[in-house]
């Protein structure tokens, strides 16, 4: 770890604790890169958020910290499930800027992917980078490049959605350039960038130059290893730069011949030889996809990421406003809502009461024109399936339950003033 990353990680510990704006409570440190400090935090009416924070040498230039709450919102105008959402911006009173963002339940792709012994298996890297390339169209018909694509910058929850991280970041890199060397590189990841990006020829920047990355984040969960690699950052960045990238079936013989070809593509050194667009390398991963299973899936929409409940809970706390509710949470949190309901509840059911005490003294009444009694008993119905309930609509065909007559003294009583609603 470099000595200067050492130091903005002591520094970010030291502010666990304390509250930012007279709002938010820093909880916990999540993580530090080159441009920020990142925390969860909960906001004085207790909605849990995570913060991230410019690191101070770079919060004291006025256009880096201009540009980088700026470029938070930059995920905002994808609007599209795959961006992280950012809610407010400010600085502290310390000078730092930071932006308030959703907090997440899951773990990066970089985590699972070291946990999964480097190696992911082709049905997986391609269910990851089919919501990465949902994003990815979004973002690009709005001219938003997003310059930074890695595993480390992708994120999955626990309800198996792939978020994509530090949309508008790399753009804040290039003017952090002479300022910082947190970052291994100020406008990138070299192991991941593209030939024109490496070169620093931002004119030819655009699409496609992501689409090379997404191929290069195949290229590693795949294989284990960098398209590029070297014993610096910058050796790296030079290889980026001059060399092309050589076949995914040099190292992986076994994949698929569509699976070789897809990636290859997308690692062309030539902007023209890529995918056009990010719906295009879409429609062709969905093809493989299918070819590896056997079947037609071009048009789904999602194609399943399996054991998401193998995500370690340490890592539950990230990047989302709400954590996902375990299976194990949803009858507690079934009784608070009751009991948030019980006004409601109570008088619903005394006026369900006096409707079946009407129904049952107009049962009680002989009726001359039938040979039947209403009292009579009826033939068993169908049991509504114990999971029934108010919010629940019984299935086609099927009669609802002959509804049986309620006791006042069985009515849920309304808890006291002050009783607090029991949370799991």
């Amino acid at each position: 770890m470099p000595v200067q990353l050492e130091a903005a990680t002591e520094r970010a510990r030291a502010r666990i604790g304390t509250v930012l704006k007279r709002k938010w409570h820093l909880d916990q440190l999540l993580g530090v890169g080159g441009m920020a400090a990142v925390y969860a935090a909960t906001h004085r009416n207790k909605k849990r958020v995570a913060i991230k924070m410019l690191h101070p040498e770079l919060s004291l230039d006025e256009a880096i910290r201009k540009r980088f709450l700026r470029e938070g919102y930059i995920a905002n105008s994808v609007a599209q499930r795959g961006a992280v959402a950012v809610d407010y911006d400010d600085v502290s009173d310390e000078g730092l800027a930071f932006l308030v963002m959703e907090l997440l339940d899951g773990e990066s792709i970089e985590q699972r992917w070291q946990r999964k012994g480097r190696v992911l298996s082709p049905r997986e890297a391609l269910s990851v980078v089919d919501q990465l390339l949902d994003t990815l169209t979004a973002a690009h018909t709005l001219g938003i490049v997003h310059r930074d694509l890695k595993p480390e910058n992708l994120f999955l929850t626990r309800d198996g959605t792939v978020k994509v991280l530090d949309f508008g970041i790399a753009r804040v890199r290039e003017l952090s350039t002479p300022l910082t060397t947190l970052a291994g590189s100020a406008i990138g990841t070299p192991a991941f960038m593209a030939p024109e990006q490496a070169r620093g020829r931002w004119q030819d920047v655009d699409g496609r130059t992501d689409l090379w990355a997404v191929g290069a984040t195949l290229y590693t969960l795949l294989t284990g290893k960098f398209v590029h690699s070297a014993d610096t950052a910058s050796e790296t960045l030079a290889l980026a730069a001059t060399r092309p990238a050589r076949s995914i079936a040099e190292r992986r013989p076994d994949l698929h011949p569509s699976l070789i070809r897809l990636v290859d593509r997308a690692l062309s050194y030539d902007q023209a030889a890529r995918f056009p667009d990010a719906a295009s390398m879409q429609h062709a991963l969905r093809v493989t996809y299918g070819a590896l299973e056997g079947r037609d899936v071009s048009h789904a929409l999602h194609l399943g990421i399996p054991d998401l409940q193998s995500i370690p809970s340490s890592r539950a706390i990230t990047l989302r406003n709400l954590k996902a509710p375990r299976l194990a949470d949803v009858s507690g949190q079934a009784s608070a809502f009751a009991l948030r309901q019980r006004p409601k509840l109570w008088l619903a059911l005394a006026l369900l009461a006096s409707l079946l005490a009407s129904v049952a003294w107009l049962r009680s009444r002989p009726s001359p024109s039938s040979a039947v009694s209403l009292a009579q008993p009826r033939a068993p119905e169908a049991v509504a399936p114990a999971s029934s309930g108010p919010g629940f609509a019984p299935q086609s065909g099927a009669e609802p339950p002959e509804p049986k007559a309620i006791r006042v003294d069985d009515l849920p009583q309304e808890p006291a003033k002050g009783s607090p609603a029991r949370h799991r």
